[in-house]
């Protein structure tokens, strides 16, 4: 319908159809009409006011079987459609599409690379990590859905100070028993007693690395042999990256996420060096007295990217990745999902490269996402000041399972639980902090995933009830509720597409939410078994199933027949 009316406006206004497609609006309420277009937009141009040009368009618009009547208002053009007409054309639409409503058929395919996840080697997942891997997931999934080529890299932090901490403490405390038993625990406790040696405090993201005490040194000591290729240390490092993918796949596995590619930063060293060797001799990066390389720039701090020692840092890696990484995929997009303070770190990773000569550096992106935060009832699970991710995903599992039973109902207890976990935070814009509570998240009545889960089950169980074969066809008066519902549906095309310019799948959660919302008042207002039009009310119920299954999986939700 936005398309009827955009090519409507655009005959007698002189606007092209896509500019006016993204100007129209939905009223707040349904009094204003059905879409509205603001004419503000033309009103520089034509020398006009707004009150003007919505007067003098109304008179121009010739509005065919679909637009019942046009009104203008505070310099808005206000369509009111043919419900009837409008109501058909969606659930029609929508029965024949069946899953494939709303997926894009963009013109100009992209290839768009998302790196997200990113655990470090050695450190279990912890709560942190839930952010970047369900938020790249989604993203990945809003660009598949619009016709595009995606890839998702999980870039693993398997090189580092971390590291070399590890591989000392590996040599002189590990535990081959406990190792073999529960290899994430006992990395995390060989760790935390490095750490307790070196005197600093176990914190997720903040590595000590210009440290100088004899604890710090030995580590740097394992590093510089690790990147010489010393056999006995590589030995080491192979057998920790092997026992951390054990861990981190079965949370990958619990959430339902997959990449496409698996690296390490290690992978990218070398490139990394033989950038910034070149970048030296044409004088674009500098060189500290302690043999330090670092870069410049006019408002932001310099930036160190190779050590003194001549091992690579951080950024050392992320050059070098994003260099071959262009040489490989050729992408349109780049998209780093991480914490927001590597807001800096990712600035100046951009800058590197344009300084360096490489045209790509603005099809990099970075999402940056806010902090999670727990209550008094999650402490029990810290371990060395860490909140694990698949603790949290366990004992939320195990609490779905719980409220199954108390309600007597049916349902997959992973599913649901793991859907409440990826709501909670899907939902909130990625900026934003994050609160987290186990009683909000299970809760089946507001706004949550198993209220969606639940609501997708309801609207199964009237299907399954009728016995009936949903007609698309729409012969009676809809009643306000119904057609709120429909209009709804025909808004989720236009969802995705904002997500995926927006780079934001709360966009969509937040869809999914008022789309249940719209259902439920359909539930209670209107009669579907039994009533004259059934079957056209089965169509709606129908429609709406294909929709909300579809929302949710944009977001890694899976539904459930029965709930």
């Amino acid at each position: 319908m936005k398309e009827i009316i955009a090519e409507l406006i655009a005959k007698s206004s002189g606007m092209k159809k896509e500019e006016i497609s993204n100007l129209i609006e939905i009223p707040p309420t349904p009094e204003l009409g059905d879409f509205s277009f603001p004419c503000f937009s033309l009103s520089k141009k034509m020398k006009k006011s707004p009150n003007i040009i919505a007067e003098e368009l109304k008179k121009k618009i010739k509005t065919g079987k679909e637009i019942e009547r046009i009104e203008t208002k505070s310099g808005y053009l206000n369509f009111f459609t043919n419900k009837k007409i409008y109501s058909e054309n969606i659930i029609s639409e929508v029965l024949k599409e069946k899953e494939n409503y709303g997926k894009g058929n963009e013109k100009k395919k992209q290839k768009i690379a998302v790196d997200f996840s990113a655990p470090n080697i050695g450190k279990p997942m912890h709560i942190g990590h839930i952010r970047s891997t369900i938020l790249g997931d989604s993203i990945l999934k809003i660009f598949d859905f619009q016709g595009h080529e995606v890839i998702g890299i999980n870039y693993l932090g398997d090189i580092g100070l971390h590291i070399g901490k590890l591989i000392v403490a590996y040599e002189l405390w590990l535990d081959k028993d406990s190792l073999k038993k529960d290899p994430v625990q006992e990395l995390l406790r060989l760790y935390i007693k490095f750490c307790d040696q070196e005197k600093t405090e176990y914190q997720e993201g903040l590595e000590e690395e210009f440290q100088d005490n004899e604890w710090t040194n030995k580590a740097k000591e394992k590093l510089l042999l690790l990147e010489k290729g010393d056999e006995k240390t590589k030995k080491i490092w192979k057998e920790i990256q092997d026992s951390s993918k054990k861990g981190f796949n079965r949370v990958y596995s619990l959430l339902n996420v997959n990449f496409h590619e698996t690296t390490g930063q290690s992978l990218f060293s070398e490139a990394g060096k033989k950038i910034i060797t070149e970048a030296l001799k044409k004088g674009k990066a500098k060189l500290e007295k302690d043999g330090a390389v670092y870069v410049e720039f006019p408002d932001m701090p310099k930036k160190y990217i190779l050590r003194s020692n001549g091992t690579s840092s951080y950024i050392t890696y992320d050059i070098g990745a994003a260099v071959e990484r262009f040489k490989k995929y050729k992408f349109d997009k780049m998209i780093y999902v991480t914490d927001f303070r590597q807001e800096l770190h990712f600035k100046q990773l951009f800058e590197i490269l344009k300084l360096f000569g490489y045209d790509f550096y603005s099809k990099l992106y970075h999402i940056g996402f806010g902090t999670v935060n727990f209550g008094n009832e999650i402490l029990a699970t810290r371990k060395g000041k860490v909140i694990l991710l698949e603790d949290v995903l366990k004992k939320t599992i195990e609490k779905a399972e719980e409220e199954i039973k108390k309600r007597k109902t049916k349902g997959d207890a992973d599913k649901i639980g793991v859907a409440a976990v990826k709501y909670a935070f899907l939902k909130n814009e990625p900026r934003k902090d994050v609160n987290f509570s186990w009683e909000q998240a299970l809760n089946f009545e507001g706004n949550t995933g198993p209220y969606l889960q639940y609501t997708y089950a309801r609207a199964n169980s009237i299907l399954r009830k009728s016995g009936k074969t949903p007609k698309a066809k729409i012969s009676f008066s809809l009643k306000k509720e119904e057609f709120e519902l429909i209009k709804k549906l025909s808004e989720f095309p236009e969802q995705v597409r904002h997500s995926s310019l927006q780079l934001n799948p709360s966009i969509i959660a937040n869809y999914s939410f008022e789309l249940a919302q719209k259902f439920n008042e359909f539930y209670h207002s209107s009669q579907v078994i039994n009533s004259e039009n059934e079957e056209e009310k089965l169509a709606i119920v129908k429609a709406f199933m294909f929709v909300l299954k579809s929302s949710l999986s944009l977001l890694g939700i899976e539904v459930m027949e029965q709930m």
